[in-house]
C-alpha cells in the first residue's frame, strides 16, 4: 500500500532515467479521483507553472523520498498533463526500495539553523546579519539545507549553528551541490560535514535518533486516529 503520509518529496523520471521534474510536499497531493463513478487509486497530482506537457499514458518512474530516509521507486503512467498540473497514476505493486547512495543513514527534519559565516575562494566572510535557514534532512555525514537569499555557491564552506536538545552545535559544512525545483527555483544545498570528531559524531547520532523517535511516535498517533475514525464510521 502506498504510504502517502510518509512522502516528503518526489522525482519523476522517464523509463530511461531522464529527470522530468522534482518537487516537495507543498506542490503535490493525492486527491480522490473518480472515473464513471469508480474510484481511481494512487493518483499523484503535481502543481506548478510553465510545466512541460507530456503525452497521456507515458510510462514513468516516480521516486518517493520518505520521512524515514528511504527512497522508493514506483512505475506509473501519465493520466493528465497541462502546463500547471501533472497527474500520474502510481502502481503501488511495483515498489522498489532503492539502494541508498550515501554512506550514512539520513532522516528528514525541519530543524532551524543559522549560517553565521562562510569561506569562498580561500577568503573568509563573517555575516553581519546571520542567515536563517532549515535543515531538511540530516545524517552523520551531512545535511541538506533549505535555499537562502542570497544563495551560496558550490564548494562554499559554511559555518552552521543548530541545537541538539539544549546544546548549540557549531559545524563546518561544504556545499557539494545546489538542488533546484523543476521550475528552476533554488530548493537547497546538499552539504557534507568537514569537522566530525568523536564528540560531534555522538551529537549527530543523538539528533538522528531523536528525530526517528519523534517520527515513530507521530506515525503511531496518526495510525491510532485513523483507526478510531474508521471505528466511528463503521459504528454510525
Amino acid at each position: 500500500m502506498l504510504d502517502t503520509d510518509g512522502i516528503v518529496s518526489v522525482r519523476v523520471t522517464g523509463l530511461d532515467g531522464r529527470l522530468l521534474l522534482q518537487t516537495d510536499s507543498e506542490h503535490f497531493s493525492f486527491p480522490r479521483v473518480f472515473v464513471n463513478n469508480i474510484p481511481v487509486n494512487n493518483i499523484i497530482m503535481i502543481k506548478g507553472r510553465d510545466m512541460i506537457e507530456y503525452p497521456a499514458d507515458l510510462g514513468v518512474y516516480v521516486i518517493a523520498s520518505m520521512k524515514n530516509g528511504d527512497r522508493i521507486r514506483y512505475m506509473g503512467r501519465v493520466k493528465m498533463s497541462l502546463d500547471n498540473q501533472l497527474n500520474i497514476q502510481i502502481r503501488d505493486d511495483t515498489s522498489t526500495i532503492m539502494e541508498e547512495r550515501r554512506k550514512y543513514f539520513k532522516v528528514q527534519s525541519d530543524l532551524r539553523c543559522v549560517i553565521s559565516g562562510y569561506e569562498r575562494d580561500n577568503m573568509t566572510f563573517e555575516l553581519e546579519s546571520p542567515v536563517l535557514s532549515k535543515i531538511k534532512n540530516v545524517s552523520i555525514g551531512g545535511v541538506f539545507i533549505e535555499g537562502t537569499d542570497p544563495p551560496f555557491r558550490k564548494d562554499d564552506i559554511l559555518l552552521l549553528n543548530f541545537k541538539v536538545d539544549s546544546e548549540i552545535v557549531s559545524a563546518v559544512v561544504k556545499v557539494l551541490r545546489l538542488q533546484l525545483f523543476f521550475d528552476g527555483r533554488l530548493e537547497g544545498y546538499g552539504c557534507e560535514f568537514t569537522n566530525v570528531d568523536k564528540r560531534m559524531e555522538g551529537l549527530l547520532a543523538k539528533l538522528v535518533y531523536n528525530i526517528q523517535l519523534q517520527q515513530r511516535q507521530e506515525k503511531l498517533e496518526r495510525d491510532f486516529r485513523r483507526e478510531e475514525a474508521q471505528k466511528r464510521i463503521k459504528g454510525s
